[in-house]
């Protein structure tokens, strides 16, 4: 029998955390929403959601001692990090969304805003859109998912400094940007796969393949 997979959700108290904690479930995890007194994670995968604020997530990761909880975490042979939307961005060095804010560092690279396209009416992302991925070597991980829709909703997006930790890339207004991530034990999403539907719980249940 497979072992039923442990996953900790962490709450940055600038999300509501009631559909990927359900989309967890639905994809067979086993599901807790992390303490933040405790203080090592055991968990097989830990998720780290945002919708909001990237200064506000780490004032948060900060003021929690997350930041130094999720490098030791990683420091174990099994841990998966994943990231959807703001947890993604906050994996990277630093964000210029309405200030320049250091992130966890984990990825090297940036966070950055969409340009205008009607005048200075903002270019902001929302709705549906597939992905594609960037190595073939990937494919074997969600390659039959690539035909899917999946929800996005954000103004900013990621710009990796190695172009091998972009695992796949969507298109918004005909500029493509990294819409999946990928370093080792580190993975991220733009889009969100607690607002995808079907298509979201079964991205969720391939995480599992990444682990092995």
């Amino acid at each position: 029998m497979n072992k039923r997979l442990f996953v900790g959700i962490v709450d940055l108290k600038i999300n509501n955390l009631f559909s990927i904690y359900k989309s967890c479930l639905k994809a067979s995890y086993k599901v807790e929403i992390v303490d933040p007194k405790k203080n090592f994670f055991m968990y097989d995968i830990l998720i780290l959601p945002g919708v909001g604020a990237f200064s506000s997530g780490m004032e948060y990761l900060i003021k929690n001692n997350f930041h130094e909880k999720i490098y030791h975490y990683l420091d174990r042979p099994n841990a998966l990090i994943y990231g959807i939307c703001l947890g993604m961005q906050l994996f990277f060095d630093k964000s210029y969304e309405f200030k320049t804010t250091s992130g966890l560092k984990l990825i090297k690279g940036k966070v950055v805003k969409f340009k205008k396209k009607y005048g200075n009416k903002e270019k902001i992302n929302i709705g549906w859109s597939k992905f594609t991925i960037n190595q073939k070597r990937n494919r074997g991980i969600f390659g039959n998912l690539e035909k899917n829709f999946y929800y996005h909703v954000h103004s900013y997006y990621v710009q990796p400094q190695l172009k091998s930790e972009i695992f796949a890339t969507s298109i918004h207004n005909n500029q493509k940007f990294c819409s999946v991530i990928r370093r080792e034990k580190i993975f991220g999403t733009q889009f969100h796969p607690e607002k995808s539907g079907a298509a979201g719980i079964s991205f969720l249940k391939n995480l599992k393949k990444i682990k092995g």
